[in-house]
């Protein structure tokens, strides 16, 4: 039996190596050395739960169990950290009103769809595709919209002045899926967003849902959720996007698993469509294919992307 670190069941290196790999394997997931301490503490409940007394006896079990994958689901949302807020990093929530959506005026005005769509492919929580499409509602808002885009009231919910919005929401760990897609939050995740804003997509909780707020019907609904883990070979993804979120998520994978991703991201993304990172995540590598145009934003170069048929998926 493995010694026990307070209630945490200490893990051999030979034990952290072989869990990391079938993470890795599993999901892209680079856990890199010195976290060895970090996975235990946190599979540790996973020990508990089955009755076993240690790591090796669990990975052998994980290997072999017949579940549907049910067990790795849990290990995946043992290991992922889902940080998140309403409007982080505001700037790309800005850069939504005042670059993207007049580009899609203009597209339209050329005889283009009126539509955005958008994938926020790191959802966490649920905070970040919730914030862009507040953003987007806003940016298309009667008399806030630029003098060449038409403008007028939900029509019906998913439609602004007969434009479509959608936002798919993404992520590989099915706990803060559910989060998301419950759309419950403590009245203090609201933070500094405006009151107006507040009231008009939130509904306050009374009673014994006191403290916390839900969105609102009309906004949830532009939201599709899905689980999408991105070491599939066919992501559950159907057309393109003019904007891809990917962001605070690069720090999990090693550089080959990012460019594999993010290249294959980029096949998805309408021509001259934008690819959101994190702050601290710069990819200089990937400039061949996408123009870095500040903040962490990249444009789809011409030539680029693979613009599959809208309702088909890009080659894989």
């Amino acid at each position: 039996m493995q010694p026990l670190v307070g209630s945490v069941v200490a893990m051999e290196m030979r034990e952290f190596k072989g869990l990391r790999a079938l993470i890795h394997r599993e999901t892209g997931i680079w856990l890199k050395d010195g976290k060895q301490v970090m996975l235990a503490s946190r599979l540790s409940k996973r020990l508990r739960y089955h009755g076993m007394n240690d790591f090796a006896a669990y990975a052998a079990y994980v290997e072999k169990v017949q579940d549907g994958g049910q067990e790795l689901a849990e290990i995946i949302n043992c290991v992922t950290t889902n940080k998140t807020s309403f409007f982080r990093e505001m700037h790309h929530f800005d850069f939504l009103a005042t670059t993207l959506v007049p580009h899609a005026g203009a597209r339209a005005l050329l005889g283009g769809p009126r539509s955005i769509r958008i994938w926020s492919a790191a959802c966490s929580t649920g905070e970040e595709p919730y914030s862009i499409a507040i953003s987007l509602l806003e940016a298309l808002k009667p008399g806030r919209v630029p003098a060449s885009l038409p403008a007028g009231p939900i029509q019906p919910v998913s439609f602004l002045g007969g434009w479509r919005i959608e936002v798919v929401a993404s992520d590989i760990d099915t706990t803060v899926l559910a989060t998301a897609a419950e759309g419950i939050y403590g009245e203090e995740s609201l933070g500094d967003i405006p009151a107006a804003i507040q009231n008009k997509y939130f509904l306050r909780g009374k009673a014994d849902m006191s403290g916390r707020v839900r969105v609102k019907n009309d906004l949830g609904q532009l939201i599709k959720f899905r689980r999408i883990n991105l070491m599939d070979s066919q992501w559950a993804l159907e057309g393109l996007f003019d904007a891809i979120f990917f962001r605070n998520a690069l720090i999990y994978f090693n550089q080959d698993t990012q460019e594999i991703f993010l290249r294959k991201m980029l096949r998805y993304l309408n021509p001259g469509g934008y690819l959101v990172l994190g702050h601290s995540e710069h990819v200089p590598w990937l400039n061949d294919a996408a123009e870095a145009i500040g903040h962490t934003i990249h444009r789809l170069r011409a030539g680029h992307g693979a613009a599959p048929v809208l309702g088909s998926r890009p080659p894989q």
